[in-house]
């Protein structure tokens, strides 16, 4: 353990383990190798030199490049698997045989190019990932015994103290314990701008200090902070494949038998029909070529893992490319309502008062009773007492009534505090709150000795974002409907103003779940909840989304995808984006089949040699469509 004096803690890891993609270097030269001797073998073929000196500069090339395809083809012919690397490697060694050196080596060499861009794209996708890993520092600076010392954060331990200076990097999960900051979380979350931070306040392994310096404890070990474990659920995703890519991974496994089938039956027709077993050869081999479904089988899961490694960067993860081709079939979308929706925290919209009584009188009384309960209603009227200024008064004797209220004295009188079954129950004359033009909203009832003093209305504010994202789903034509178990007066209010299609009030948790089933019959269903409470529902909808997930380990787990910030404009979004994944999809299958199927045409005919076959065919439909899929990656 070092001792550091007055510097930040940079990193204590070895600079090599953070390179997430190691250069193919040899790949690369042997790429170049084969095009410097595919070249001159054009030259000296041009020049007349000796029939063995053309061959052996094109099997250079051919070699150089065919070392990682050659090997590969063989094993595959032994074990009964044709796949690419059988057709290009006999398409290739073919064209040597028949006297067409210069089409085997370029069969060979953009072959290899292919392979490389594909490869190159993977690698692409895995620097998002490797970008998220690298967020985590590889060590961190705490305070033991009053002195600071850095070392790996897999070393540091749950209530250490992390020493956070600006515009350091934190390394852990933990709780502010001294200071104040501002934090940019836009890794984890996708929020743009920093957020304020004090005592008290989480923070996540990944986000950056961006002014304060700020003690912190740490509350989650490395292998156990929210970072980590997107990391791990997102290589998970990468593994979990979408309808269509199964499809399609099933379909090639029986495409290039039947293709190398075609092939032999191609040159059989051609010889019976005059050609010389030259010609014959040439165009069996240029289809054998055209027939790679390169381009084809690699167009889906490049497309699926650049989507969803483009969606972590968003702050949205998903976990599997199964959800974003479902999601991107959406037709409903249901909302819970509290935490969702609102904000989950009640406050104190209005006082309605009965039978001459003050708003002190009817506030103090409920907060008295209510003031030792942990339940967001008793949490609402203490505050608000404290927000008139209003004298919190002393209960001498308190009893709870489950599923109605309280009942408690303060001095002689007895007061009663609950919902409106809890007077009727008592036998109390209720006023009638239309006569008062009260508001609507969740309801506490106040008496005294059989007299009803007043009624408080808590209400739940909107969360921010919750109006444009209803209005968004709207324009795209989505339905979208609020499920709460809310009464049906205060569910109203809130479908009203943030302008859902459709509500449903006063469901039990079950309840929830035959609405999820109801809603899905009518097309494919998406169900946003806050990972916790609404897990039965989450779990039966076609695709579960669970918001605030950075606050919530649970939702992580059960969830389908996440929104790592309480963001619902997050939710077209991932629509948008599903939508467009699967237009490029489809794209690529498209262009993949109809290129395909033309210059296979065009081969069987003879119009087309082994060149137009690799460059067209494999080598240039493979980077089309390779460049398509990237563009999903891309932040939106």
């Amino acid at each position: 353990m070092s001792q550091v004096d007055n510097q930040i803690c940079t990193t204590c890891a070895d600079p090599t383990e953070l390179e997430p993609v190691k250069p193919k270097r040899f790949k690369y030269r042997m790429a170049v190798l084969s095009a410097i001797m595919l070249t001159l073998g054009i030259i000296v073929e041009a020049l007349n030199f000796d029939v063995l000196i053309v061959y052996g500069v094109f099997l250079i090339s051919m070699l150089s490049a065919g070392q990682f395809i050659i090997p590969r083809g063989v094993q595959g012919l032994l074990k009964l698997r044709l796949d690419m690397h059988f057709l290009m490697s006999s398409a290739s060694i073919g064209a040597f045989i028949i006297g067409a050196p210069a089409e085997g080596a370029a069969v060979m060499f953009l072959f290899f190019i292919s392979m490389l861009l594909e490869e190159r794209a993977e690698d692409q996708v895995k620097k998002e990932l490797w970008g998220l890993i690298e967020l985590e520092p590889r060590s961190a600076t705490i305070l033991v015994k009053g002195s600071e010392a850095c070392i790996p954060t897999s070393e540091v331990k749950r209530g250490d103290i992390l020493i956070i200076r600006p515009g350091s990097r934190i390394g852990l999960d933990g709780v502010i314990m001294n200071g104040e900051t501002s934090v940019n979380q836009a890794p984890i979350t996708g929020e743009s701008v920093p957020v304020p931070k004090i005592i008290g306040d989480q923070v996540y392994a990944g986000t950056i200090n961006q002014e304060g310096y700020i003690e912190v404890e740490v509350t989650s070990e490395s292998n156990e902070t929210i970072l980590s474990r997107i990391v791990e659920l997102v290589e998970e995703a990468k593994n979990k494949k979408a309808p269509t890519e199964k499809l399609i991974t099933r379909f090639s496994r029986k495409y290039t038998p039947v293709m190398v089938t075609l092939t032999v039956l191609l040159g059989l027709i051609s010889l019976l029909l005059g050609s010389s077993i030259t010609e014959a050869t040439y165009r069996a081999l240029t289809l054998l070529v055209i027939s790679c479904p390169c381009a084809f089988v690699v167009s889906i899961p490049v497309s699926m893992v650049s989507s969803i490694a483009g969606s972590a960067r968003e702050g949205i993860l998903v976990k599997g490319g199964v959800h974003i081709e479902q999601v991107s079939k959406t037709k409903n979308v249901a909302f819970d309502k509290t935490g969702t929706l609102t904000e989950g925290i009640l406050a104190v919209k209005e006082v309605c008062l009965h039978n001459n009584y003050t708003k002190s009188d009817v506030l103090t009384a409920a907060a008295a009773l209510e003031q030792m309960s942990e339940h967001p209603i008793a949490k609402a009227l203490v505050a608000a007492v404290a927000d008139e200024d209003f004298q919190m008064r002393e209960v001498d004797r308190f009893s709870a009534i489950p599923g109605l209220g309280a009942e408690g004295t303060i001095g002689d009188i007895t007061y009663l505090v609950g919902n409106r079954r809890l007077l009727i129950e008592q036998e109390i004359e209720l006023e009638k709150l239309t006569e008062h033009k009260c508001g609507v909203g969740t309801m506490v009832y106040v008496a005294k000795n059989h007299e009803h003093l007043g009624t408080i209305i808590l209400s739940d504010s909107l969360r921010e974002g919750a109006i444009d994202a209803i209005q968004e789903l709207k324009s795209m034509g989505i339905n979208s409907t609020m499920l709460t178990g809310d009464s049906e007066i205060v569910a109203k209010e809130i479908a009203e103003e943030i302008g859902v299609n459709h509500y449903m009030a006063e469901l039990l948790p079950q309840e929830k779940v035959k609405a999820i089933e109801d809603l899905s019959a009518s097309g494919s269903t998406v169900m946003v909840g806050d990972g916790i409470n609404d897990a039965p529902a989450l779990a039966v909808a076609d695709v579960g989304i669970a918001m605030g997930a950075v606050s919530s380990d649970a939702a992580l787990e059960t969830a389908d995808i996440a929104l790592m910030q309480q963001d619902l404009r997050k939710v077209p979004a991932l629509i948008k984006k599903a939508k467009k994944t699967m237009t490029i999809v489809r794209q690529n299958i498209t262009v993949s089949i109809s290129v395909k199927l033309v210059i296979g045409i065009l081969a069987a005919l003879g119009l087309v040699n082994l060149w137009m076959a690799i460059g067209i065919g494999d080598m240039g439909l493979t980077f089309a469509v390779i460049a398509n899929a990237l563009r999903l990656v891309r932040k939106q």
